[in-house]
């Protein structure tokens, strides 16, 4: 029978730290988090890349909550997309406030 304690896994972040980064986030709700394949960025070349994404597991009692969190961090992260200057039709990075190319305000 499954303890509400079990580990279980609710994301799989792109690397290391992504990874590190969700951790602090559940944590700030006092989410306990266990990475699994931290260290496999490393191998990056040897093994195919799909297989170096670190696993982000929480207790299974706080797995509703965990996903809840990670569902608002994902709808964020689509959000911020690149975007195109009017001006001179460069591609600028979700980043910029001003076309990198010809100084122009997004």
């Amino acid at each position: 029978m499954a303890s509400p304690f079990d580990w279980v896994e609710v994301f799989s972040a792109q690397n290391a730290i992504e990874a590190n980064l969700l951790k602090g986030l559940l944590a700030l709700d006092s989410i306990k988090v266990l990475l699994k394949g931290e260290s496999l960025g490393g191998a990056l070349g040897e093994i195919p890349f799909e297989q170096t994404e670190v696993k982000i597991c929480v207790p299974q009692i706080k797995q509703r909550q965990a996903e809840k969190i990670l569902l608002e961090y994902q709808s964020k992260q689509q959000a911020s997309n690149d975007w195109q200057c009017t001006n001179c039709n460069e591609y600028n990075g979700c980043g910029f406030e001003v076309c990198w190319f010809c100084s122009i305000s997004k």
